[in-house]
């Protein structure tokens, strides 16, 4: 880093937490820590003397100056406030050259650790100079790296900061609350001060202004959309509603049985402890109750679809009588139960723990076959129900878009947000009353976002995803069909988004496939497939592009008029013609069963 000019007396490492590490502690493994020594060389890049970078002993620190002389420093001194440090592994371990001993901290209480490393002597740096420090963790506990750090250097000409000291001087630049809260000596401020104080601290970098700039509009965004959410009133009854059995259904007729709360005589009763009157409660902890047959089975046959097209049960919204037997019984009860209780004990696994049952389920040998078949297996299980393969099915509406968009480079993959609004066919929604609908489609990024942020207008969603079988949002469903028909190549053909996704990707293929049309289409096809070519394939497409390029060059109006669909600027540099026609083998690649198909 460079500290930029000054005159610095010692070098401070803070050892911070962050939630991306086990458990939110310090080390990227293990529950703590080991520093077994801190280098740190200093250079200035404009010496007038070029040669290699002054590099000194362990704990040494110099700076190449422009008379080629180094100055060179040693760590002397190092200093922590003692949070969490382990008797074995104090603070000055980590100076003292021996690279079987450390500093090592393992408590985590929320707040950071700290060593500053005192030098023997001043270091004066320029405004160009660079600083490169170097941890070395080489302890014998395994993976007890330290896992995020921020460095800093200091000017004080004392090793660690005073807690107790005053001062009178006026704190410029600093929040009133921030200012006030330091005049409090440390051990009585409150809790809210400290709070204070260590997030004024933390983005106080200006390195990070940009980072706080886009926090602060990301939750100003969010807080408006927490605005635009109705609230609902909710009022809760005093005494519950007598429900009957309504004799031949009429629920005028009061003389039927008086009944009570309660789940099917089948699956036991609910435990209301003192023969209470069951409420929904007791109805929530019965459906994750682990005696009750039902949540988890059908959690696991729905995601079990989701990575093989089918479940286990080919049925998912009926597991009764008009169901389907699973066709692997012990397996499903058996991923049942290790969703509910895990038999692998690991950091962060827990009961019901969908990230766990979704690492066994891809990790196992089934998930990780070949797709590839045989008629021998085509014969006797063509729907893969036996699972001696990889099962291969077409993705889901929304992924079919995502993928094309991918696949030419305009995909956004921008997280969150609300809703975009895709070009669709004008006057789609004018059927739409109480109130009209006012569609007008979106600009730039959001062209471009994934099919999830797409807007779905209940029954009218985007033609596009009509075509590709996704559901409306008139009724709650838990598994799509997969058609497939001509509807969907046409989309597939003349979608105005497709369309533009086809040019770019042409664009592309023009720009780094060399300069002929067999090396163009070989590049195409590595890069939206993930293989080579064959030569029927090969042959078939060059033999494509050779007739739209004869039949743009009669016709440049129409290559002109085809490759200017969309918003994304178009390549100036390209010839039309060529981008034309070369935009038909994109829209063909593009168009392919292989290319929207989970393999």
């Amino acid at each position: 880093f460079k500290p930029g000019a000054g005159v610095w007396t010692a070098l401070g490492i803070e050892v911070v937490q962050d939630d991306s590490l086990p458990g939110n502690r310090f080390a990227r493994g293990a529950d703590r820590f080991v520093l077994t020594e801190a280098e740190a060389v200093a250079e200035n890049p404009k010496s007038e003397v070029r040669g290699p970078k002054q590099r000194h002993r362990t704990r040494d620190i110099g700076l190449r100056t422009s008379d080629t002389r180094p100055q060179t420093n040693e760590f002397i001194l190092a200093t922590t406030d003692g949070f969490g440090q382990q008797i074995k592994n104090p603070a000055t371990a980590a100076i003292d050259g021996n690279h079987k001993t450390g500093w090592g901290v393992s408590e985590n209480d929320g707040r950071n650790a700290f060593i500053a490393l005192r030098l023997g002597e001043k270091l004066q740096t320029e405004v160009d100079s660079l600083i490169t420090v170097r941890l070395r963790h080489e302890s014998d506990i395994r993976r007890a790296t330290i896992g995020r750090f921020r460095l800093a250097l200091s000017k004080a000409e004392h090793s660690w900061p005073d807690h107790t000291a005053k001062t009178d001087k006026p704190l410029r630049g600093l929040p009133a609350d921030v200012s006030e809260a330091l005049r409090i000596p440390e051990g009585k401020r409150s809790e809210e001060q400290k709070k204070g104080v260590l997030y004024f601290y933390k983005w106080s970098s200006p390195e990070l202004e940009p980072l706080v700039v886009r926090v602060a509009r990301i939750e100003a965004e969010r807080d408006m959309l927490d605005a635009e959410i109705p609230k609902v009133v909710v009022t809760e009854s005093t005494m519950p509603g007598v429900t009957r059995v309504l004799p031949r259904s009429n629920w005028m007729d009061e003389s039927g049985e008086i009944v009570q709360p309660a789940i099917p005589v089948m699956f036991g009763k609910l435990d209301t402890g003192n023969e209470r009157r069951a409420n929904r409660l007791d109805l929530a902890n019965w459906i994750v109750a682990k005696d009750n047959p039902l949540t988890a089975r059908v959690f696991v046959n729905r995601t079990w679809r989701q990575f093989f097209g089918t479940g286990l049960s080919k049925v998912l919204d009926d597991v009764g009588s008009q169901g389907e037997w699973p066709k692997h019984l012990e397996l499903l009860d058996w991923l049942a139960s290790e969703f509910m209780t895990p038999t692998w004990q690991a950091e962060g696994v827990h009961e019901w723990n969908i990230k766990h049952l979704i690492r066994t389920i891809v990790t196992s040998h089934t998930y990780r076959q070949s797709s590839l078949s045989n008629p021998q297996l085509d014969e006797r299980d063509s729907d893969n129900r036996l699972l001696a393969r990889q099962s291969r099915f077409r993705v889901d509406a929304e992924i079919v878009r995502d993928v094309s968009l991918a696949v030419s480079g305009l995909l956004v993959e921008k997280f969150g947000g609300p809703s975009v609004k895709p070009v669709q066919p004008e006057g789609y929604l004018a059927s739409l009353n109480f109130p009209k609908r006012d569609y007008s489609a979106g600009r730039g990024e959001d062209l471009y976002r994934r099919g999830l942020y797409t807007h779905w207008q209940r029954s009218f969603l985007h033609p596009s995803l009509v075509a590709f079988d996704a559901p409306s949002r008139e009724e709650c469903t838990v598994n799509r069909t997969n058609s497939n028909t001509p509807l969907q190549a046409l989309a597939l053909l003349n979608d105005p988004i497709y369309t533009e996704a086809a040019r770019v990707f042409a664009q592309n293929i023009l720009k780094h496939g060399g300069q002929t049309p067999g090396g163009q289409i070989d590049w195409a096809i590595r890069h939206a497939l993930g293989r080579k070519p064959h030569a029927n394939e090969r042959r078939v497409l060059a033999d494509l592009y050779r007739k739209n390029w004869l039949r743009f060059r009669r016709d440049p109006v129409s290559a002109r008029e085809f490759i200017s669909v969309g918003d994304y600027p178009l390549a100036k540099e390209l010839e039309a013609t060529r981008l034309a026609a070369m935009t038909t083998i994109a829209r063909a690649i593009l168009n392919l069963h292989e290319t929207i198909t989970r393999n």
